[in-house]
Formats: C-alpha cells, sequence, structure tokens
C-alpha cells in the first residue's frame, strides 16, 4: 500500500492534467475565470474531516510542470496533503491539487488526465494495478472519477478530477469505499470555494 500510496502521490503532482497533446477547445460561455487565488481554495481546516490534518501545503509553481502543462497555457497552482490520525489505517491521505488554466483549454484537461492515470496503471506492470472508471460525480462543469486497484494487496485509491471556470482539481484519497464518500463531500466543498 506503501508502494501504490507513493507512485500515486509523485504522479498526481506530476503529471496533474499534463501528458498528451490536444487541440485547443473552444470558450467555455459566460463568465469563465475565478476571482480567487488558487490559495484561497484549498481546504480549511473545518472543511477536511475531524481526524485528519494538514500535512504539507504549496503553490505548484511552473518548473514542476510538465510541457503538455505548460503548452496548454497553464498559469499558477497550490497543493495540499491531509494525513488520517488513525493508528488502525496508517498512512490514510487525502491530496488537493489545483491549477488555473486559459479557459478556452479547461476542457482538455479532464479526458487528458484520466487518460494518464488509465495507461500508467497499465504500464505500471511491476505495481501489479487496475482501474475502475466510477460514476461520474457531477461536480462543476464537468468531472469524472477513477478507482485504482492495487491486486497485490487489494489498497484502494480514489481519485476525483473536476474543471470549474478555469479551475482545474485533482482531489485523491487511498483507504475505503467509505473514505471515497467523503472525498466526494470534499470534491463538492472544493467546486463551491470557486467563485
Amino acid at each position: 500500500m506503501i508502494l501504490l500510496m507513493t507512485f500515486l502521490v509523485i504522479f498526481s503532482v506530476s503529471f496533474a492534467g499534463c501528458t498528451t497533446q490536444a487541440p485547443p477547445a473552444s470558450p467555455l460561455p459566460g463568465n469563465n475565470l475565478s476571482a480567487i487565488e488558487p490559495s484561497q481554495m484549498v481546504f480549511a481546516s473545518s472543511d477536511i474531516p475531524a481526524n485528519f490534518t494538514l500535512v504539507e501545503k504549496a503553490e505548484r509553481n511552473v518548473s514542476e510542470m510538465r510541457a503538455w502543462a505548460v503548452d496548454h497555457g497553464w498559469k499558477k497552482g497550490y497543493y495540499a496533503v491531509y494525513l488520517k490520525n488513525d493508528p488502525s489505517q496508517p498512512g490514510t491521505v487525502f491530496e488537493q491539487i489545483i491549477s488555473v488554466y486559459p479557459a478556452e483549454n479547461i476542457t482538455l484537461i479532464i479526458p487528458d488526465t484520466m487518460g494518464a492515470y488509465k495507461n500508467w496503471t497499465i504500464q505500471e506492470t511491476s505495481a501489479n494495478l487496475s482501474y475502475e472508471v466510477l460514476p461520474v460525480p457531477g461536480i462543476g462543469d464537468s468531472s469524472s472519477a477513477l478507482k485504482i486497484t492495487d491486486n497485490g494487496d487489494n489498497s484502494l485509491w480514489y481519485l476525483i478530477t473536476f474543471v470549474k471556470k478555469d479551475v482545474y482539481q485533482e482531489i485523491h484519497t487511498n483507504g475505503t469505499a467509505a473514505d471515497y464518500e467523503t472525498l466526494r463531500k470534499l470534491a463538492d466543498i472544493a467546486a463551491a470555494k470557486i467563485t
């Protein structure tokens, strides 16, 4: 499980919406620019379950981004990691990754990122991973969800991605189906912060 979690954290931070070339999409109608900074979109301590603690948060910068993100106009971002304070589930985390892109490219990111995760589970044969596409969570302007299983120890990792206005977010957790339901609630909270 530690191996899966390490792979996924590294993968999610470096690959968040940044893998393949695609043509620009048409702009979203209406007011499609966020009015707050990514650091203001991070969960407040009152947003997360009481048994989780913030362990790391920081701005993302262009030097951490892959060419796809830069080529598609990545502007700025932020991330935060929260650790569960439960000895019976050591290493359980929630991770929030936020990126701002030009509105005309925002619709490209979810399909690209989900494709990258699916390909990664297939190519990472040494980790014996598989994925399942979950029902669309209906968050923000567009969203998607995956469950990744480490078939070696049956540990699970859940991912929800969504876009709202010009903001893309990935929210991850490892754990149980109950943790996914918490993740789903957190994604709703995250989307509501984008104004």
